[in-house]
């Protein structure tokens, strides 16, 4: 295990009592309110996205994170009251085969879109899990293609729950709807797995349902070779970063390091009053003083978003 790991555990381990209050009356998110009366009809892309449009759809990202071990679904669908009324759930569903993973699937007729959303780590063992599974394998053998291995198997197991007939059928039946996958964190490596297969299997026309990716915090999640071919298919990528963020800054190796980041990176200042568009196809070494990351010793840095005072982890209080 790297340090680097060792050091992030450490961090999760110290700050976990953060993560567990829970009275049952009040649900947080990452981003202001909820915003009931947006407009999401236009589509989204790296050219028409704006800070009411992250936040908006931060709702989405968070509302993975219910029915885990603090939160109960009940609190979330009460307090996510907007959702029933403009959103469809084609899919809603959990495996308990990685610590209680949530997935769900939604519609909407009036803006013509599907959202698909994963939570991040809900559990210290689910850190460590990750922790010793980071190694990269192949994504399919022979084609140089190389994914985090804890990542790959999580998306694995929730596309055999997406790909049914009656998910496929729904989606086939809208083939003009622009296809979301967001989540935080783990989520967010995750989500870009399972859309990256979704386009590969030929269940989406990347021409069609215009695909993006909307994730926060999110770690890397393969080789460049992954990176390169996942630009080609998803156009629009929007990964949002808030400066500090040390969970962003893994994997990593001190030796010929391997992991690469997507691009479409939003750097938010610490402070979380400026945000920057650091368009690059691969992540890495940004040349503009605007775009360099720093990283923090606080794990607020990655759990919370937007409103320093709201943490991105949907949370009962």
């Amino acid at each position: 295990m790297n340090i680097a790991l060792i050091f992030l555990i450490s961090l999760f381990i110290q700050s976990y009592s953060e993560f567990t209050i829970f009275d049952g009356t009040r649900l947080q998110s990452l981003s202001y309110t909820i915003n009931e009366n947006y407009d999401a009809s236009a589509p989204v892309s790296m050219q028409t996205f704006n800070q009411d449009m992250i936040s908006y759809y931060s709702w989405f990202a968070s509302y993975g994170y219910c029915e885990d071990i603090d939160v109960p679904l009940f609190c979330c669908k009460n307090y996510f009251d907007f959702f029933t009324k403009k959103w469809t759930i084609v899919k809603e569903t959990s495996t308990d085969k990685y610590y209680v993973y949530n997935f769900i699937l939604w519609r909407n007729d009036q803006f013509k879109k599907y959202i698909v959303a994963f939570p991040g780590t809900n559990e210290i063992l689910e850190l460590l899990n990750e922790a010793v599974n980071i190694k990269l394998v192949d994504y399919e053998s022979g084609n140089g293609i190389k994914l985090v291995n804890y990542f790959k198997q999580v998306a694995y197991e929730l596309k055999e729950i997406f790909f049914t007939k009656d998910v496929l059928d729904d989606i086939q039946a809208h083939p003009d709807y622009q296809f979301i996958a967001t989540g935080h964190s783990l989520g967010g490596a995750v989500a870009t797995i399972f859309l990256y297969e979704t386009i590969n299997k030929g269940f989406l026309d990347p021409n069609n349902n215009e695909p993006v990716l909307i994730t926060y915090g999110q770690p890397r999640t393969g080789n460049e070779n992954f990176v390169l071919d996942f630009n080609k298919k998803v156009k629009n990528v929007l990964r949002i970063v808030r400066d500090g963020d040390i969970v962003v800054s893994l994997p990593y190796s001190l030796i010929n390091n391997p992991y690469r980041h997507l691009g479409g990176l939003i750097l938010v200042n610490k402070d979380i009053t400026i945000m920057t568009y650091c368009p690059k196809d691969i992540g890495e070494d940004y040349p503009d003083k605007e775009c360099q990351k720093s990283t923090s010793i606080s794990f607020n840095y990655h759990t919370y978003y937007f409103n320093p005072d709201i943490k991105m982890s949907m949370r009962c209080y």
